[in-house]
């Protein structure tokens, strides 16, 4: 299988900058998609069951793992979300598979929101 058959899906992805509502004057989420996070390869796959678990952390929520070329923006689970398809995730935690030699890729852990 080629790298780029691997990539099979398209992800873009979003970042919130809050903004006060004029009336209320509560906070609200505001998204808007990353100039150079759109439209970008990827592959996202189910995860049984709805348990990812790391050495520090078990994720009781998750239900997806997006695979993901390495790219120069930092994607942070705290600001980003990530469309898929016409569904949106949020990002529980963001895996860089790289080393001292090698540009691998990035495993991000989801929770599907719609």
């Amino acid at each position: 299988m080629s790298i780029e058959s691997f990539f099979k899906d398209t992800c873009t992805f979003q970042l919130n900058t809050p903004a006060q509502n004029a009336t209320s004057g509560q906070w609200e989420d505001s998204w808007a998609n990353v100039a150079l996070l759109t439209n970008l390869k990827c592959r996202i796959e189910p995860i049984g069951g709805g348990l990812m678990a790391t050495p520090t952390k078990i994720y009781e929520d998750a239900t997806h793992t997006l695979f993901l070329r390495k790219y120069a923006t930092t994607i942070t689970t705290k600001d980003h979300r990530v469309v898929i398809s016409g569904n949106t995730y949020t990002i529980l935690l963001v895996q860089d598979l790289s080393d001292d030699k090698n540009v691998h890729h990035l495993e991000l852990v989801l929770s599907r929101v719609t």
